[in-house]
């Protein structure tokens, strides 16, 4: 969802108008991840589309790219292909690193950056632990910050 994300925000910085009104980005790239992963996966195997033509199990993410691009030419076309990126990238090993410590770090640092945004913006946050909190905070910061 961050390359998607970020392939949005570099699109519009380029000039691109019509990206600038993406409000949303649904599940379907994560199935054109899991679908290049499966595809890494198991090579040898082949995909027969309509009975006519025999497609290479290893190009069919790219083939479903571009199918659903003509069928549906209102379907993001960045969200699917940045699904496949990413998929490559988890079936190469690029997220072995990654382990329950890993995930729990970076699921409370998330979690962090987001509540710090809605106090930031919202009253969601206003309540009197939050407010004793906040003070608490804000007197252990050094004088210049």
């Amino acid at each position: 969802m961050a390359l998607v994300i970020l392939s949005y925000h570099v699109l519009v910085r380029m000039g691109h108008e019509r990206y600038e009104r993406v409000t949303a980005v649904g599940y379907s790239c994560v199935v054109f991840g899991w679908m290049t992963v499966l595809s890494v996966r198991q090579p040898t195997s082949s995909l027969s589309l309509l009975g006519y033509v025999q497609l290479p199990v290893n190009l069919a993410p790219f083939g479903s790219l571009i199918f659903t691009s003509i069928i549906v030419p209102q379907a993001s076309f960045v969200g699917h292909l940045a699904g496949i990126v990413v998929g490559y990238a988890v079936a190469w090993g690029a997220f072995a690193w990654m382990n329950w410590w890993w995930t729990g770090a970076l699921a409370l640092a998330l979690a962090t950056a987001v509540a710090t945004s809605l106090d930031a913006t919202t009253d969601l946050f206003d309540f009197p632990a939050a407010r004793r909190l906040r003070s608490m905070l804000i007197a252990t910061m050094p004088a210049g910050a």
